[in-house]
């Protein structure tokens, strides 16, 4: 009885989220991205969204409750207790080729992920990350079955990590500090949302910093334990990770070291804010060993190095504070040739390359 019920539910708010998006554009256009969306492999997915989602739009009016709510209820149907950690790991890095490149591990609970392509009208053309757990999908209820699919319609509005054209790159990574909740004159934008408006609206960093002087954070509230810092990194080899201590954005650069061709950094789940009451912050031992690569070699990695530095720092069923966590996704942006690499659910023999501009398999 209580899978039926589950089930009707699950069928009822992907008729509703389809619903909801017909009422905003062309069903046409709708169909065409639910269309498009296919598995490669167990756990991985990619989806060409060529319906208009209006960043615009949402830019001008904010967004800080609607898709929270809609998260809200789903996290309600189809998860029982508190969301665990995220244990992530970025870096970037130059390869010996002069090409810049941005690393991100994603390591979760067990999850299905995405890679979505998107075309804003009035934007930049990017590739990013997501986590379909955040989209309502889980080991019972997946995209595999096409009559699921209308979930993948909130795809473009939870990325977790991504590049656009200009090859400027952002990652969010989650911290052990209370949510973040600005409340000023400006617009609102959830976590994700900002992840959106930096891939669709910034070509460099310092773009993506006023994007977010811009708007008011506002993290999920059904999360209050959680905050999340953003590493962001352009073509031009620059990079900073932005973070909030008390409602307050920082910004962090790298350090500059002499002989280096690129200054690069790296974050995983604590603060880097100097003097940040972070007590429970976790990743210091990654970060450590991301360095001591980049420090041996002056910040010069190949793409397949890169890889190897995330394999070396990814988890396998480790326990984060009560919760069995694996690397998700691991991914390699190439800021320069504009293209990516990428490995699924922990398996780092299998090697899938894509462009930002064909949505599917380069080889």
């Amino acid at each position: 009885m209580l899978v039926f019920l589950r089930k009707a539910l699950s069928f009822l708010l992907s008729a509703l989220v389809l619903f909801s998006c017909t009422c905003f554009g062309s069903m046409k256009k709708q169909q065409e991205s639910l269309s498009s969306v296919q598995k490669l492999a167990d756990g991985l997915y990619t989806m060409n969204y060529t319906y208009d989602y209006d960043i615009d739009e949402l830019l001008k009016n904010g967004v800080s409750n609607h898709i929270e709510l809609i998260l809200k209820g789903i996290r309600k149907s189809f998860l029982k207790g508190n969301l665990p950690a995220l244990g992530c790991t970025t870096f970037n890095a130059v390869t010996p080729e002069g090409n810049y490149i941005f690393a991100r591990n994603f390591d979760y609970i067990e999850c299905d992920h995405a890679l979505v392509w998107t075309h804003p009208k009035n934007g930049y053309a990017s590739v990013s990350s997501v986590s379909m757990l955040f989209n309502g999908y889980d080991k019972d209820f997946t995209a595999e079955n096409k009559m699921n699919r209308s979930f993948m319609m909130l795809a473009p509005y939870v990325p977790f990590d991504g590049m656009n054209e200009k090859g400027l790159s952002i990652g969010i990574l989650e911290l052990e500090c209370p949510a973040v909740f600005q409340l000023t004159e400006k617009p609102n934008l959830t976590c994700t949302m900002m992840i959106r408006a930096v891939l669709d609206k910034a070509a460099t960093v310092q773009e993506a910093i006023e994007i977010f002087r811009a708007y008011d954070l506002r993290e999920p509230l059904f999360m209050p334990n959680y905050s999340y810092h953003y590493h962001i990194a352009d073509a031009s080899g620059n990079s900073v990770v932005v973070e909030y201590i008390n409602g307050k954005m920082n910004l962090i650069y790298p350090e500059k070291k002499d002989g280096n061709r690129v200054d690069y950094i790296a974050a995983a789940n604590y603060c880097l804010t100097p003097g940040a009451d972070d007590p429970n912050g976790m990743g210091q031992e990654r970060v450590a060993k991301v360095y001591s690569y980049l420090y041996k070699t002056s910040g010069v990695l190949s793409t397949v190095q890169a890889i190897d530095v995330l394999h070396r720092v990814s988890m396998d069923e480790d326990d984060l504070h009560g919760f069995i966590c694996s690397t998700i996704w691991s991914i390699v942006y190439d800021q320069t040739e504009l293209t990516l690499k990428l490995c699924s659910q922990n398996n780092f023999e299998k090697v899938f390359e894509f462009s930002v501009d064909k949505p599917q398999v380069v080889k």
